[in-house]
């Protein structure tokens, strides 16, 4: 009796051990934010609300916000916006941004005023937080359950074990101080290049030379209507345009409000996945 009371201890036990998930090293929250999604974080003691802006590039500071951490802009950081205009901004440098407690840096940020870039309507930020700010970590971006999950190596394995790995192309710009992601769609013509871009709330957009590869007007002025795979079980389907761009095209919030995505921006390996409605 006692050796079928010990196996069935130890058959508990072993389920248990399956059961149980690998922790992540940190999980924050998102927040709505108009048509994208936001994190609280804070620098040098300053509480702010940050934009989340996976296609950012870099991480960007509101001018008052750099003011009131005690930063003095310097010096010019250039680039180009992805329909070719060139922007120019100051810097600052050696930013720690604490999310929930936990520490991140940010070896150069932009010094931006984000109210040009916004609609009127929108809540004033203190910035915008991109995937510069997770150089050198697996992250997993979840819109379903608003939630941007930092992994472990073991909790990764647990996330994408029966997950198959998509072609990720990361991209340093502002001389290897941005960093930003894109999946490759297959073409008939080749791979095309979209950013996974959380700050862009409701488009699908294709640049003009590529329009056609995805049943789009090159031509057209308007909006027109996307619907194309973009891998298989993984469709692209909303409001579309296609505008001269300095990039191939750009997934917006049509395409990734209800997927779960994780990046590993250590080794450049890409995963997406659907993900289960959220908790009524």
């Amino acid at each position: 009796m006692k050796r079928i009371l010990l196996a069935i201890a130890l058959g508990l036990l072993g389920t248990a051990a399956v059961a149980r998930s690998a922790a992540p090293e940190a999980v924050f929250k998102l927040e709505p934010y108009r048509k994208t999604v936001a994190l609280r974080a804070s620098v040098a003691g300053h509480p702010g609300l940050f934009v989340f802006d996976s296609a950012g590039g870099i991480t960007l500071l509101a001018p008052a916000f750099a003011k009131t951490i005690g930063c003095t802009p310097w010096g010019r950081l250039s680039g180009f916006q992805m329909t070719g205009n060139r922007l120019d901004a100051p810097r600052c440098d050696n930013v720690r941004i604490s999310l929930d407690g936990h520490p991140f840096s940010a070896p150069v940020t932009a010094v931006i005023d984000p109210a040009p870039l916004m609609a009127k309507d929108a809540a004033p930020v203190a910035g915008s937080i991109a995937l510069d700010l997770f150089a050198g970590r697996t992250i997993t971006i979840d819109l379903v359950h608003r939630q941007l999950i930092v992994e472990t190596p073991a909790s990764l394995r647990e996330r994408v074990a029966k997950a198959q790995p998509l072609p990720l192309l990361l991209s340093r710009e502002l001389q290897g101080h941005a960093l930003a992601a894109s999946v490759g769609v297959p073409t008939a013509q080749g791979t095309v290049w979209f950013e996974l871009d959380t700050g862009n709330g409701g488009t699908v957009l294709v640049s003009q030379p590529y329009a056609a590869l995805f049943g789009l007007d090159p031509d057209a002025k308007g909006e027109q209507t996307a619907d194309f795979d973009v891998a298989p079980g993984l469709h692209a389907r909303g409001r579309a345009f296609t505008p001269s761009m300095i990039i191939d095209g750009n997934l917006g919030m049509p395409f990734l409000h209800d997927k779960i995505v994780t990046l590993d921006l250590t080794q450049g390996r890409l995963w997406i996945q659907p993900a289960e409605p959220a908790a009524q």
